[in-house]
């Protein structure tokens, strides 16, 4: 009997390069197990595989540039070995520069977007088949019924097991590229999502991040939005601990931070965006919400959510950003309290509003706000970090640490890192761990008492 069109050979390899947001990590995942059922195997080595997949970000042209070189790098080695592996791109690129990719001088063999994983074992057979002039297959464009379910990891990062929720976004940030790589909103249904995290305890599992593109705008109808999505999954028997990013500072509602702070298994964790501490730049963003709305909410997470701390994202340099501007950053970031910030220089996205305004604030003063940013930010978690010296928390193993033998890394429900000795780092077993130090975002610490049972009463206070 023929093998059906679209399954591998026996013994085919894919090697699978992430590039870009804990998003495409779970692409990543589910792409490998997308390609298992059809007889795909994966392997570490891209020197082993018969294609190369690069999974991709465009958010950044940094990013972009980073995947057009490692495209080239791998093209010469190729060239200069002999060999005739495929290369593809998937995810946000492929969207966004399919034509590019596999037109002209064809750096990549084939180019497929993030609603078309399904069809990528067809598409990688079509690629393998075809001659050195034959068109390169490419499959782009969204799809309201695209989504993808990842098996649970053996080994996931932080011991946090990623979960999408659903894909794209409605709102229309006007430097933001996310509504044209991923496309509108679409939810993922709440049973598949239940489902997905069962799966993920039934393999062992204790934690799970929920992941969107702006997860707090989730809503499935009228009767269910975020919080209650949140409230079920946390609710899943066996979990211990739910963490969620990235969230919108419009909808952390009361009704959000109050479920939060009710149950103890929703980590105190909010990693929401900023991007500037100015309403002026703000408004020029369309975030559509003004520094005090912003501050309310992490006023009243402060006074809801027990031990709650906050990451952000921040832009410099966007165009007609001010140095009045900026001083309103900073002291944005010095008030509120971050734990950590992402910040970036703003580079124009093709395609997006913002594209169309001038950039009229020089690399020199981009690099020089940074600079600012960052310094402001170092402070300002130093005195953070020293007000935690002497207290006692609850920390989950993760991995063994840099320092040494019988040195472990944990992380707090609320989302610090720790390191300590301990005689057993059993990972996801969680310990009380006195904190005596910190050295830049990594706290130092002892064991304050015995291990808690790693399946216990799903309690999640730091």
């Amino acid at each position: 009997m023929d093998r059906p069109r679209d399954e591998a050979p026996p013994g085919r390899l894919v090697y699978v390069e992430t590039y870009g947001c804990q998003m495409n990590v779970y692409d990543s995942a589910a792409i490998v197990g997308l390609l298992g059922a059809h007889g795909w195997r994966q392997t570490d080595d891209p020197d082993r595989a018969d294609a190369l997949l690069l999974n991709t970000c465009s958010v950044r042209e940094h990013a972009e540039h980073r995947v057009i070189s490692r495209l080239g790098e791998l093209r010469q080695r190729y060239a200069r070995d002999g060999r005739r592996a495929l290369l593809g791109v998937c995810g946000c690129m492929a969207e966004r520069l399919a034509g590019v990719l596999v037109q002209g001088r064809r750096i990549a063999d084939l180019a497929v977007g993030v609603d078309q994983y399904d069809r990528l074992a067809e598409l990688l057979e079509i690629a393998l088949r075809a001659g050195p002039q034959e068109p390169a297959p490419i499959a782009i464009g969204h799809r309201g019924d695209a989504h993808y379910v990842a098996p649970p990891a053996a080994n996931p990062a932080n011991n946090s097991h990623l979960v999408t929720i659903h894909k794209g976004c409605d709102y229309r940030c006007t430097y933001c590229v996310v509504p044209l790589t991923r496309g509108p909103q679409r939810e993922k249904a709440p049973e598949v999502i239940l489902a997905e995290v069962a799966a993920v305890v039934a393999a062992g599992g204790v934690e799970v991040t929920l992941l969107g593109q702006n997860v707090t705008a989730y809503r499935c109808g009228e009767a269910l939005d975020f919080a209650g999505l949140l409230e079920r999954v946390a609710a899943v028997p066996g979990l211990r601990r739910v963490r969620f990013l990235t969230g919108h500072p419009r909808d952390l509602s009361d009704r959000l931070l109050r479920a939060i702070g009710a149950d103890p298994a929703i980590c105190p964790w909010l990693h929401v965006p900023a991007q500037s501490g100015s309403d002026r730049v703000l408004k020029r963003m369309k975030r559509l919400y003004g520094r005090a709305d912003y501050l309310r909410m992490v006023e009243k997470a402060r006074a809801w959510i027990p031990q709650v701390t906050f990451s952000g994202d921040f832009i410099v340099g966007f165009p007609g950003e001010t140095d009045a501007d900026f001083r309103d950053t900073l002291e944005l970031v010095r008030g509120v309290g971050y734990d950590t910030i992402f910040s970036f220089k703003y580079s124009a996205r093709p395609g997006t509003p913002a594209a169309r305004l001038p950039d009229d604030v020089s690399q020199t003063t981009k690099r020089e706000r940074l600079a600012a940013l960052m310094a402001a930010q170092d402070e300002a978690w130093r005195q953070l970090a020293a007000a935690q010296v002497g207290q006692t928390v609850r920390a989950a193993v993760e991995a063994r640490a840099r320092r040494g033998a019988g040195w472990w890394r944990l992380r707090t429900t609320n989302n610090r890192k720790v390191v300590l000795p301990l005689r057993d780092g059993a990972v996801g077993q969680e310990h009380e761990v006195l904190i005596t130090g910190f050295k830049d975002t990594t706290f130092l610490g002892e064991a304050a008492a015995g291990p808690r049972a790693r399946r216990g009463d799903g309690s999640c206070g730091s």
